[in-house]
């Protein structure tokens, strides 16, 4: 597929060559992609959109997205859960893609999960994120960046939706939610796909949060789909670890993998 300009939205997709499209249809558009730290401080009339990337499932995926900003020269934003379920913050290749990114010269910061604590109060919420940076930290040997996005908003979203959270800069305060438009691949596209939305420059000032797992690099207009794909690698990669590491699966490979495949 070329560069220089979208397909038509019937051929648009979830795949890692249509973001590319889509990112330089927002170049092509003038949209000047940029920083939190940059939106209060832009000239009158520039279009512009934060790019932000919360790392929910696939860090390795995380790793295309960059190299495609990379190599359009778009700076983007990219947080990561220090308490994953499907991913440790610790591992040696997580710690790789962590620094790798950061030296890109894009932003890296903290995706909080409140979800590892059922219990945590409202008033607890800056502290605990202010730990978890410090964590992410020691754990990468990078300083995350001073905006935080929270993972799954909605247990206090009427507490941070267009609200200061007391201690933390967050990605859901007025001036990047409510004031500017924004917009998430989460479920799919509800303004059609963003393509179309940087051609139509109905949205002077966007923040737009992707989520590399729903972007591979075989995916399609299937979004069901590309997520299967992300699980389906995440369980891989337990496979390869349990056959690298454990001496009766590695001792019988095949059996192993077919059973691994086969149980629900």
């Amino acid at each position: 597929m070329s560069t220089s300009s979208c397909p038509e939205v019937a051929a648009c997709s979830f795949s890692l060559d249509h973001y590319r499209e889509v990112l330089q249809a927002g170049l092509d558009a003038g949209y000047r992609f940029i920083g939190y730290e940059e939106l209060a401080n832009l000239p009158a009339g520039q279009r512009a959109c934060i790019l932000r990337h919360d790392i929910d499932l696939t860090p390795e995926w995380a790793i295309d997205t960059a190299t495609v900003e990379e190599g359009l020269g778009i700076r983007s934003s990219y947080f990561f859960q220090v308490c994953a379920a499907p991913y440790n913050l610790r591992e040696a290749e997580m710690v790789s893609i962590v620094r790798r990114i950061a030296e890109s010269g894009h932003a890296v910061g903290l995706h909080f999960d409140m979800s590892w604590d059922p219990d945590v109060a409202w008033e607890d919420l800056g502290r605990l994120c202010l730990e978890d940076k410090d964590l992410f930290r020691r754990m990468t040997g990078v300083t995350p960046c001073e905006m935080v996005t929270i993972h799954n908003p909605h247990r206090f979203q009427d507490r941070i939706l267009n609200q200061p959270v007391p201690g933390i800069r967050h990605g859901y305060e007025k001036a990047f939610f409510s004031d500017i438009r924004y917009l998430s691949d989460s479920q799919g596209w509800y303004e059609g796909c963003m393509c179309g939305v940087f051609r139509g420059q109905s949205h002077p000032r966007i923040q737009l949060l992707t989520h590399p797992y729903l972007w591979p690099a075989d995916g399609d207009e299937d979004l069901v789909a590309n997520i299967a794909r992300a699980v389906r690698f995440r369980h891989r990669r337990l496979e390869d670890y349990m056959v690298e590491y454990h001496p009766r699966c590695s001792g019988d490979d095949e059996r192993f993998r077919h059973l691994a495949r086969t149980f629900r």
